[in-house]
């Protein structure tokens, strides 16, 4: 057997296929595997002696080939690998011997069969000999590696152990601790709910941390794996990291400022700071440690990097990742994940002095932060900070140096991203600046002939501010076209042509049919990348150029596009059968989907052949990238298949694989998908759900496959991917709901009964918010479209409800549910998730029967109270009281057993600093008058609304005043003093900005109108001027506001023709001609 093993480890390819074959043979005998045993420990070739153990944990990777051998020879094999452990000098053999140990453990002690393995390595390392110690750690390392699930009854004794061998070393840099810690990463998963588990973790926690900075110093590669323990811990044990977070920041910013240490180890650090930021927040305010981190982030931020032309600001890729990337993607964290008073200002105490000083790269970071300030803080900037934000940004984009230069038109596109719609009075002063820029990149172009530095950062910022300035962009469009077109017409680089096709894209966004003077040269040049066939190098020219058709065919108008719509269609799919990069197909989706909003019901033919290729993607399994355990073993050839083949056809000992899992995967360490395979399959679910809405009927025989096949991704590990699936599912709700017949009935309460109870549990157990967002999001519009259907199923309206409650009390998995005293603070991203919780509650209350809405609002209402206090953000104190006054239409009746409650707090909150506050209370006054029996109140209201209306500056709250006042005389005008009120009600006609009150206060006119009220006479000409220019400026928002007001006119006419024939005389030509044409 030696002379086989010695023939397959000579590098000579006939050597090898002859040890194969002899190899072969010789596992067809049965006493290969005693001889192979003997190897292990006879042999004096240490690769020798290492192969046999690979080629018998090989062998016996599984339970049935190793349950097939005698009994004698197991137990003759178990004692002589034992012996061998001990005995072998050599680390790499002695690897192989633990992974053998390890193999062979995870067959016999779910079966309760050798017990002596755990003795002999408990025996080991409460040995006072280090060198047993360290063995003993060593072996429990690789057997719980290999297979964790088989020590979940041992876990605790085993956790203890471990905890007391920790504690009793002298020197945490010893390999004891090291394997210690690698064996509690292997046992993580039986931490989650085991009180036992927590409190052996809990206390040696000092000490693990202690193991990591002292590895630190001696063996950074170990420091690196074992930040994977707290990885894990983050994972599974969430419970035993809370009452240490502050000494692990300390840990973590030690690390990450030491610039003598290697750039892995520092990155595991500031990521490790980043889930603490996005888990932990509570913490990390409590201990005062955001000032720290941030000082320490900025300070990573500036580090020069070493290619000023080759600036990374992120990385999708975590091996791509350095400490300057690590440390932004963590500000982004931050951002999201802090409340921004707790950051903001602390974060300009960097800022104002780098950007004042000459340190480039301080200037850099302070433009790189307040991009990066940009989503997660975009209320919070919009009104403290904009106006000084920009104005920096504004010298920042004409520095003279291109590393700050970047990193301020980087800024200037986050800015435009995500500060809409303010950002955009800025066109004036930020156009020009980048104008120049394009004609600078086309000038260096046709000099140097090579690709400008910035020009990505650029582009960026162009499109951004572009893509959402509508129709304010047009006074530019000239210039920017003349730009673009002068950029596409030159012997251009592949990426600036990019580029320059994209930004097309992003300028029809904006102007939509506008772009039509362009259109035809567009689509000429357009033409040329997508008829030809692509090089390598040229192919995203090709993906780019199907990318802005379809978003020409969206924004340039359903009658202008049509004539190119089937050939459009039809070039796609002959692109689609030609192709197999994701890529090209994912833009080649997105122009279906374009195709669909022009074409509707007649692109029924190709859609055969359009959802199969969609559904295909859906389907795929493509990109998927296996990763191999790093083993010193995979240098050796071994052959799978030689213990496979023998006996195939014997029967399978079912009751001996209970335990076994299928280990052909036995070296891979995990699976990641190519991020383009990721966006093939979000776009092809994005494009159905689109083509579902759009083609109506003909979509309905793919309905259900679609439904199907989509609904498998709801769980994918890409958020992205299960926001777009809730995103499809809720549109084919909606597609079941429009079929009108019984079949379609239940078609639509099948799919809601798998789709209610699957949003539940991503809305309350699911860790992302985007997820939970798109959760409720889908509940809401569900209830909106849909009704009362949506709480037919058993347990739906629970479902429902229980995740509004979980969110409004904070309690889900994606929300931060440490206890901190004297702590309550949210970011503005947990905000949005409470006010989506809001609008699914409203809208709950408006398909339930008022009864049973009243109970539920009974629950919820403490929760929205707290929310309008003082200590509260502006925006949820708005959100609060506007959520509460949406709830009384449904309410009805029932609202009058909640006015001691809220009357009070509203008419306090009328004198709230805050004008979207006092607006919100004054809306909610009207509505609780409107809904509930509050006659005797009408004085204290009144009082409070006429002392608001005389010093009240936002038009929107004077409005509401008004609109408050109206439903008073809907209810009961008896009980409102007409003669004082009336005039002043009049003299805030036409209203300013909220024209939906115009439904109120027309209602309340027709009201006394209909009363035959006298006041109404002196007002009659003043009210058809306000109804005139409501009609004429079209300012009613609905179908009803608009039938009230035109009724009311109509009654003029009839009862008051000398008023109304006054009016029309001085009404100009053109409001003539359109109030006839209203009334016609």
């Amino acid at each position: 057997m030696e002379e086989i093993l010695l023939k397959l480890l000579v590098a000579d390819n006939t050597s090898i296929q002859q040890g194969t074959a002899e190899l072969r043979e010789a596992f067809k005998k049965p006493e290969s595997t005693p001889t192979l045993c003997q190897l292990i420990v006879s042999s004096t070739n240490s690769q020798v002696r290492q192969y046999a153990a690979v080629l018998l944990r090989k062998r016996y990777a599984k339970g049935k080939h190793w349950l097939k051998l005698p009994q004698h020879i197991r137990n003759e094999f178990k004692t002589v690998i034992l012996q061998a452990l001990v005995n072998e000098p050599e680390k790499m053999v002695k690897n192989a011997i633990a992974q053998l140990i390890g193999t062979i453990v995870k067959h016999e002690l779910p079966n309760k069969e050798w017990p002596e393995v755990l003795q002999f390595v408990q025996q080991l390392i409460t040995s006072e000999n280090l060198i047993n110690k360290e063995l003993g750690t060593y072996t429990l390392s690789i057997m719980t590696e290999i297979a964790p699930d088989t020590y979940s009854i041992h876990a605790v004794p085993l956790a203890n152990l471990l905890g007391q061998t920790l504690n009793s070393l002298q020197d945490l840099g010893n390999p004891v601790a090291y394997y210690i810690l690698k064996t509690m990463q292997s046992l993580v998963p039986f931490v989650e709910g085991n009180q036992r588990m927590i409190n052996a973790y809990h206390q040696v926690m000092p000490q693990i941390m202690t193991t990591i900075q002292s590895l630190t110093i001696s063996h950074e590669d170990k420091a690196i794996q074992c930040f994977e323990l707290l990885d894990e811990l983050c994972e599974h044990g969430a419970a035993v990291i809370a009452p240490h977070v502050k000494a692990l920041v300390t840990m973590c910013l030690a690390i990450a400022g030491n610039k003598a240490l290697d750039d892995a180890l520092r990155v595991k650090a500031v990521g490790f700071i980043g889930w603490l930021a996005r888990t932990k927040k509570k913490a990390i305010i409590k201990h005062k440690l955001v000032e720290p981190i941030l000082d320490m982030l900025f300070n990573l931020m500036s580090t020069p990097p070493e290619d000023d032309n080759d600036e990374v600001y992120f990385s999708g890729d975590n091996e791509d990742n350095t400490p300057v990337t690590c440390a932004t993607q963590t500000l982004d964290l931050l951002a999201l994940h802090l409340p921004p008073e707790k950051l903001v200002p602390q974060l300009l105490q960097y800022i104002e002095p780098s950007l004042q000083g000459t340190d480039v790269y301080a200037k850099k970071a302070s433009y790189l932060a307040m991009a990066l300030l940009a989503e997660g803080c975009s209320e919070y900037i919009r009104t403290k900070y904009l106006e000084s934000f920009l104005r920096c940004t504004c010298q920042g984009i004409s520095d003279p140096t291109p590393v700050v230069r970047n990193a301020a038109l980087f800024a200037l596109g986050q800015f435009s991203e995500h500060l809409q719609p303010n950002i955009s009075q800025y066109s004036s002063e930020l156009l020009p600046v980048l104008f120049e820029y394009l004609g600078q990149i086309c000038a260096h172009i046709k000099q140097e002939k090579k690709e400008p530095p910035s020009v990505d950062r650029m582009f960026y910022a162009l499109e951004m501010f572009c893509e959402n300035l509508n129709e304010s962009l047009l006074p530019y469009l000239p210039t920017l076209m003349e730009r673009l077109f002068e950029i596409l017409s030159t012997d251009t680089p592949v990426h600036v042509t990019e580029l320059a096709l994209s930004a097309i894209g992003s300028a029809a966004m904006a102007s939509k049919e506008h772009m039509l003077p362009y259109f035809e040269k567009i689509i000429t040049i357009l033409d040329g990348y997508l008829s030809e066939k692509q090089i390598e190098e040229t192919m995203c020219l090709q993906v780019q150029a199907v990318d802005t058709l379809g978003v020409i065919a969206r924004t340039i108008g359903d009658k202008n596009f049509a004539p190119l719509a089937d050939r459009s269609l039809n070039f796609g799919m002959k692109l689609l059968k030609e192709t197999e990069d994701p890529d090209l197909k994912k833009s080649i989706y997105g122009l279906f989907a374009s195709i669909s909003t022009i074409m509707k019901k007649e692109i029924a033919g190709a859609l055969p052949e359009i959802i199969e290729y969609m559904i295909t993607s859906i389907q795929s399994s493509e990109g998927i990238v296996p990763h191999f355990k790093e083993d010193e073993t995979s240098a050796f050839p071994v052959y799978d298949d030689l213990s496979e083949n023998e006996n195939e056809n014997d029967e399978e000992d079912i009751e001996n694989t209970d335990n076994e899992e299928d280990n052909d995967d036995d070296d891979v360490a995990g699976y990641s998908v190519e991020n383009a395979y990721i966006e093939e399959k979000e776009e092809a679910i994005l494009a159905l759900k689109e083509i579902a809405e759009n083609t109506g009927e003909a979509f309905l025989p793919y309905l259900e496959k679609s439904f199907e096949e989509t609904f498998k991704l709801i769980n994918y590990p890409q958020e992205d991917i299960r926001k777009a699936v809730i995103d499809a599912i809720l549109q084919f709700c909606f597609s079941f709901s429009d079929i009108n017949t019984n079949e379609g009935k239940q078609a639509l309460l099948k799919a809601l009964s798998v789709f209610i109870p699957k949003l539940s549990e991503l809305i309350r157990l699911g860790d992302e918010r985007t997820v939970a967002i798109s959760g409720l999001d889908a509940y809401a519009e569900l209830l909106k479209e849909i009704k009362s259907d949506v709480l037919i199923g058993e347990g739906h309206k629970d479902a429902i409800m229980n995740c509004v409650i979980d969110v409004m009390s904070g309690k889900t998995e994606c929300q931060d549910q440490e206890e901190a005293e004297d702590l309550d603070i949210e970011a503005e991203q947990d905000e949005l998730l409470v006010e989506c919780a809001g609008d699914v509650f409203c809208n709950f209350g408006k398909v339930v029967p008022p009864e049973d809405f009243g109970h539920y609002f009974q629950t919820v209402l403490p929760m929205l109270l707290e929310r309008s206090r003082r200590n509260k953000s502006e925006a949820q104190r708005s959100f609060a009281v506007g959520t509460i006054s949406e709830c009384f239409t449904a309410l009805k009746q029932q609202t009058s057993n909640f006015i001691h409650i809220l009357l009070p707090t509203f008419l306090k909150l009328v004198d709230d600093p805050n004008a979207e506050v006092r607006n919100n209370a004054i809306y909610g006054i009207g509505e609780l008058a409107l809904h509930s029996n509050a006659y005797m109140h009408f004085p204290d209201i009144l009082t409070v609304l006429s002392n608001a209306i005389y010093k009240e500056s936002h038009a929107g709250a004077r409005d509401n005043i008004v609109g408050a006042i109206a439903r008073l005389i809907i209810v009961n005008y008896m009980n409102v003093p007409l003669d004082q009120v009336f005039p002043i009600f009049v003299k805030q006609l036409p209203l300013k900005e909220d024209f939906e009150e115009n439904k109120a206060v027309f209602r309340s006119i027709l009201t006394l109108y209909q009363a035959g009220h006298p006041i109404l006479r002196s007002y009659m000409n003043i009210l058809l001027r306000v109804a005139v220019s409501i009609l004429h400026e079209n300012r009613t928002t609905d179908d009803e506001a608009k039938s009230i007001v035109v009724e009311f006119v109509k009654s003029a006419q009839r009862d008051f023709p000398d008023e109304w024939n006054s009016v029309l005389v001085d009404l100009p030509a053109e409001v003539v001609t359109n109030i006839q044409y209203i009334f016609s």
